[in-house]
């Protein structure tokens, strides 16, 4: 998944929330503002930078040199792209502290945990969601239900 298709599948899943039980606040997210906290894989979109020529990177992250000589490291993305569909709210007692994700994650998130059965070891699925229109048709039924 890129940032642009997490982008499309966030507005598609925002009106999805609020049928089924998510009072959090929705909003679009600003450039550089927000953070999704998904992995996203496709190499395109990653964040190129210059780096220390001893650097030699930890994570996810790709370190290499370039023709030109110098060190580049890549990481992938953890802002959203702008105008992404974003749910969150202030958490805590003591110390409350803003959370946020997008709504392709929170839905994402409902509906694999919906179609779980849970035990004292752990979950175990009771349905095969192998792709987001599976997620979709789950999110049908369960407001449907």
């Amino acid at each position: 998944m890129n940032l642009r298709i997490l982008k499309k599948l966030s507005a598609r899943a925002a009106p999805y929330l609020v049928p089924l039980g998510d009072r959090r606040q929705q909003f679009l997210s600003e450039k550089h503002d927000n953070y999704h906290g998904l992995l996203i894989r496709d190499r395109t979109c990653w964040d190129r930078s210059r780096c220390h020529a001893t650097y030699t990177g930890h994570g996810d992250e790709i370190v290499f040199d370039t023709r030109a000589g110098f060190r580049v490291v890549m990481r992938p993305p953890s802002n959203p792209l702008k105008g992404t569909a974003m749910i969150g709210g202030v958490s805590g007692y003591y110390e409350p502290e803003w959370d946020e994700e997008t709504a392709w994650g929170a839905l994402n998130t409902f509906v694999r945990y919906h179609f779980c059965d849970w035990t004292e070891s752990g979950g175990r699925p009771t349905r095969k969601i192998r792709n987001p229109s599976d997620v979709f048709r789950c999110a049908d039924e369960m407001l449907g239900a």
